[in-house]
């Protein structure tokens, strides 16, 4: 049975970054049953006990270094999980530092170390990007989920190990089924009215971005006879600018407060006809049910998943206009059939390749373990 040791921006209750992680776990262990054999993992996290339980894996501190040592010697290959791990912007300082320096440790303890699907910048100050050229290169293999990452690893000089584009991970996920939080969520919906959600993340240049989101949807509430849902997919961080926004609307509002299974959450958005969203994954979980979209950049990250769904963003930030908002969300309304046909189609070709991809990994570090 093949160890692998994950590590990535896990147990923070980050819903993207625990749906990356499901999928990864997922998608890999579906790769090694196709050919009969189990799969065992290792994940680093800020919450041991609950990544444990929730992903029927072993887990240790993500900075219990002497931990992580005895799990990497133990260990067939380290796997660097994805989601932008390497980007000083939105991270906090040390993180450049922190993913980078997992490698080298794996590196040195004679392990394969693997980037999976990595969203790659941007990386501003220059230490961190001598960092990325330095050991980034130390890879056995790197993979980035967009274009634009790819680029962002030419300018950086990462050039030494092979180089591979696919997508963003949760592309594979499934929708859980006959879940009764999914239920409880859907009970609480009115009948006959189209559910418009919103997920929004905090601001560091002031509010007036949450002024303008509430302005658009008190529109297209008006516009639609829509309900609101809002979606804190990070609860400690978005849950008070969720709150705050609430209180600018002059429409209700529901706040999806719950505890959900990344299949759970992808199974709420079915039952959604819009989606206004500054979060990454609430865009990749819209693309999969073939939900109408408007993202808002506030991250290179959103651009470039925008571009591959065939959309653009609708600003940054501080750019936006309430009247901007909205009638993106109408054009997008009004297209709804044709939109839903093309994100499905897309989609459905997109979890295919990462699937594919799982199982390049997979025959990766299996080729690797049988060597002598």
């Amino acid at each position: 049975m093949m160890h692998l040791v994950i590590s990535g921006y896990y147990g923070f209750g980050n819903a993207g970054d625990e749906a990356i992680l499901y999928s990864i776990l997922t998608s890999l262990r579906d790769a090694a049953q196709e050919v009969g054999e189990e799969l065992r993992f290792t994940v680093l996290s800020a919450d041991p006990a609950v990544t444990a339980a929730r992903f029927n894996v072993q887990a240790v501190g993500r900075t219990d270094l002497r931990r992580i040592i005895g799990a990497l010697r133990r260990a067939d290959a380290f796997v660097s999980g994805g989601g932008g791990l390497l980007q000083d912007v939105t991270g906090r300082n040390l993180s450049v530092s922190y993913y980078l320096g997992l490698v080298v440790l794996a590196r040195l303890l004679g392990k394969p170390a693997l980037l999976y699907a990595q969203g790659i910048g941007p990386v501003t100050k220059p230490f961190n990007r001598l960092l990325v050229r330095l050991f980034a290169n130390c890879a056995s293999l790197v993979s980035v989920r967009d274009e634009e990452s790819r680029r962002e690893l030419g300018r950086l000089a990462v050039t030494r190990p092979p180089l591979v584009v696919t997508v963003d991970p949760v592309f594979a996920l499934q929708a859980a089924k006959d879940s009764p939080a999914v239920t409880s969520f859907r009970d609480k919906l009115l009948p006959d009215r189209p559910v418009m959600a919103v997920s929004v993340r905090p601001w560091p240049a002031g509010n007036n971005y949450l002024r303008e989101i509430a302005s658009a949807t008190d529109c297209l509430v008006q516009e639609l006879a829509a309900q609101v849902v809002l979606l804190p997919l990070y609860p400690a961080k978005d849950l008070p600018a969720c709150r705050e926004l609430a209180n600018l609307l002059q429409s209700p509002a529901i706040i999806l407060e719950d505890d959900l299974s990344a299949p759970e959450l992808l199974a709420v958005f079915a039952h959604f006809d819009l989606l206004l969203a500054m979060r990454l994954h609430a865009l990749i979980f819209a693309a999969k049910t073939g939900l109408p979209m408007v993202g808002i950049g506030y991250d290179p990250k959103v651009d470039a998943l925008l571009s591959l769904l065939g959309r653009q963003t609708a600003g940054k930030p501080e750019d936006l206009s309430a009247a901007g908002l909205c009638a993106a969300a109408l054009a997008e309304w009004a297209e709804r059939a044709e939109t839903r046909r093309f994100l499905l189609e897309r989609s459905t070709g997109f979890a295919a390749e990462a699937r594919r991809f799982a199982k390049e990994i997979y025959a990766f570090v299996r080729e690797g373990a049988a060597r002598p």
